[in-house]
Parts: C-alpha cells; sequence; structure tokens
C-alpha cells in the first residue's frame, strides 16, 4: 500500500514510488468527470484529425516534403531543449556532410545523429519494447560525441546526474537502481492500459517520455532519448506517419513550462496536467498537418477544375489555353507568389519564351478574370495566391444524353 503521505503530495517523489509505474492509473481511479471530460474531449479531437490524415490519400511528392519539413523541424526543436539552436540550412547542411562522410563539428554531429535515429526508428518494426531499442536510440543520439562521462548505449555507473530546471538530483542514483529501474520499465511499456484514458497510446507515449526522463539512465541524452521513445510509441500505434515524432516541436516552443510540469510530477506525483497540456499540443500540431494535406488537395482540385475549363472551353465560352493551365499549376505548387519571382520561374520562362510580353501579361489577367488566382497588395509589389475559395463556391451538375437515357428505359 502507498503511504498516506504520498496519496497527500506532501513527500516528493522517490526512486521506490517511482518504480511502481502507475502515476498515472493510480489517479485515474478517483478522476472526477470535469477532468475526465477534459481529456475525452482533447482526445477525441486528435483521434478524428488522425483518422483524417491517416484515410486521406498521401502523394509521393507532397508527403515527402511534408515528412522533410517535419523532420528538419523536430531535429531543430529536440536540439534546442538541450541548448544547441540550429537553423535550417545549418541542419540540411550537416546532413548532407554526414551522408558524404565529411567530418562535422559537435552541433553538426548532434543535428546529423539525430537524423539517424528518426530514420532507425522509421525502418524498425517494432513488435515489443526493450531495453536493447532504448539503448541503440541513445548509442544514435550519442555517437561520436565526447559528452562527461557518458558511453553510447550504456547506463551510468558511478555518475550521478543533475538536470532540470531548478537542478534535482536522479531518483536512481546507484547502476543497480537504473537497471531495477528499466526492467519494471519495460514491463509497464509493454503492459496495455486498461483504464479509459491510459489504455489511449497518445497518453502511453507522453507518460513513457516522462518516465524515461526520471529514471535518467544514461551519462548525457536522457531527454532526447525520452523524446524519440514517446515518437517511436506513437508510430508504433501508427499514428500520423507524416510527423509521428511532433511533440518535440511543441515541447521546444514552450520550453519553460516543459520543464516546470517535468519538476511538479516530482512534487505532486500527479501527472494529469503534464500530460493533457502535452494532448492539446499535439493536437495543435497535428492540426497544422491536416492544413498542410487538406492544401494538398485543394491544389489538386484546383488544377483539376482548370483543366476541366480547358477541356470545354467551347462549349463555356470560356478563353483558356493550355499555357493558362500550365500556369495555373506553377502557381498552385506554392502558397503565394509574386510577379516578379513568378516571371523568374525557370519552367514559367520556358513556357513563355517563344511568345510576347502581351502575351503574359493577357494569360495572367485571364486567370484573374475568372477568380482563379487572388491577388494581394504588399510593399513588396502584387502577390499571387491560388483562390481556393472558388472550389466552396462550384456548382456541380450532370450532364444526360437523351438519346442515351431512352436506350435504357
Amino acid at each position: 500500500m502507498i503511504p498516506t503521505l504520498y496519496l497527500e503530495g506532501r513527500m516528493t517523489l522517490t526512486c521506490e514510488r517511482l518504480l511502481e509505474f502507475d502515476l498515472f492509473e493510480f489517479h485515474e481511479k478517483d478522476m472526477n468527470f470535469e477532468t475526465f471530460s477534459r481529456f475525452y474531449s482533447v482526445l477525441s479531437e486528435i483521434e478524428k484529425i488522425d483518422y483524417f490524415i491517416r484515410k486521406t490519400p498521401s502523394f509521393p511528392g507532397s508527403t515527402d516534403k511534408i515528412v522533410r519539413d517535419e523532420l528538419i523541424s523536430v531535429i531543430g526543436a529536440t536540439l534546442s531543449i538541450e541548448g544547441t539552436i540550429l537553423d535550417k540550412e545549418e541542419i540540411l547542411e550537416s546532413i548532407d556532410k554526414a551522408d558524404k562522410g565529411e567530418p562535422l563539428k559537435r552541433r553538426g554531429q548532434e543535428a546529423a545523429n539525430s537524423k539517424d535515429v528518426y530514420d532507425f526508428l522509421r525502418n524498425t518494426r517494432i513488435d515489443e519494447y526493450t531495453e536493447s531499442l532504448i539503448r541503440q536510440i541513445h548509442t544514435l543520439f550519442t555517437k561520436e560525441m565526447n559528452y562527461t562521462s557518458n558511453i553510447p548505449g550504456q547506463y551510468r555507473l558511478a555518475f550521478n546526474v543533475t538536470f532540470g530546471e531548478p537542478r534535482r538530483q536522479c531518483l536512481c542514483p546507484t547502476l543497480s537502481e537504473i537497471e531495477c529501474a528499466m526492467a519494471g520499465f519495460i514491463k509497464w511499456l509493454n503492459k496495455i492500459g486498461t483504464g479509459p484514458i491510459s489504455s489511449s497510446p497518445f497518453v502511453k507515449a507522453i507518460m513513457a517520455h516522462y518516465y524515461l526522463s526520471e529514471i535518467h539512465p544514461f551519462g548525457d541524452g536522457n531527454g532526447r532519448t525520452a523524446r524519440a521513445l514517446e515518437a517511436a510509441i506513437l508510430y508504433k500505434h501508427g499514428v500520423n506517419r507524416y510527423c509521428f515524432w511532433s511533440l518535440a516541436n511543441f515541447w521546444a516552443m514552450h520550453k519553460d513550462i516543459y520543464i516546470n510540469h517535468l519538476g511538479d510530477i516530482r512534487r505532486t506525483q500527479n501527472p494529469f496536467e503534464f500530460v493533457i497540456w502535452g494532448l492539446n499540443g499535439y493536437k495543435d500540431e497535428i492540426t497544422t498537418i491536416q492544413g498542410r494535406v487538406l492544401t494538398k488537395h485543394k491544389q489538386l482540385m484546383l488544377r483539376d477544375y482548370v483543366q476541366f475549363l480547358f477541356r470545354t472551353k467551347d462549349e463555356q465560352k470560356i478563353k483558356i489555353n493550355q499555357r493558362m493551365v500550365e500556369l495555373m499549376r506553377i502557381i498552385t505548387a506554392r502558397a503565394r507568389i509574386s510577379i516578379k519571382k513568378l516571371w523568374l520561374d525557370p519552367e514559367a520562362i520556358l513556357l513563355y519564351k517563344d511568345v510576347s510580353r502581351q502575351t503574359k501579361t493577357r494569360d495572367l489577367v485571364k486567370l484573374l478574370d475568372l477568380e482563379l488566382l487572388k491577388p494581394e497588395k504588399t510593399e513588396q509589389g502584387l502577390i499571387l495566391k491560388p483562390n481556393y475559395e472558388l472550389l466552396e463556391e462550384l456548382e456541380y451538375y450532370v450532364r444526360l444524353d437523351p438519346d442515351e437515357i431512352s436506350r435504357t428505359t
């Protein structure tokens, strides 16, 4: 039985209490209706958005771009929590150098290592969670890095780390305590939750992140390893294949709150606020992905509509030509583009190389007249945007051939 002092939150978390691995489940038993409703509401929204993303057909070009953009973002995010700040260009350069076998400086090596971790997770089938899986993640994160008292993939020996803000001692300082904690942690990871909320893979992922951070089994790289394990759990459950790692972005954007929440759990032994905060963050992240997926579909639908206008131009008396169809394809590939940049685009240059300037202008004006494009005046000049709102105004109808009707009646 857990002592009353623990139950009332008047004693901070100990290694023995941590090893029960039931902080969420213990409080879940006495969850009131208001708290349950908070969890249920956000989980329902997440599951609906995730269902939409999983069931929406993906397209090789756009899918690759979304995944790559998210990967670069999460590498920068998870490293920034540890104090390593890299912009997109620096991350891409580091990955490129690593692919070529070129030597890297410390920050570049950390970025390249991070990419290796997420490549590993994407290409690994996880039937069950093991210590070797966690050790492998840590090995990839810290290889070629000269971190103090850290050996890639090995638990700490006599080095008792401090972490967090304010700094706090690890609850499991000795190797024997770490080994005991990790064995119990793996059992909990592989156990299916039975509670109405703890059974959710989203909750499991966030709690796994917390537990591994609190055990802090390695000399360095514990936070990165915990966030990657969180991502692996979501990926194993088939959650949002575009950006299964997206919680790292949320933690990084709210680093101070994130660190405070982790510290509060040690004091209160109640992870509810941390978990529901993380769930809302995940909802925001996948809502962004949903928007990108929808934008891609709108691009395809608008292009299809332009093709329809071209096919039926005689019937509808619309003066649209093949050049204009191609010009719309170029413009819809971007969210927005200035006229100046449009005419400097290599595809646009090739498309209009044999026609006059007046023809270019006439084609563009026609697209504007048809409301296929939306102009926006800015200090930098006129900006063109695909008019996706037009798709919502279209009226669909079916043409019936009278002769065909008479033959089938």
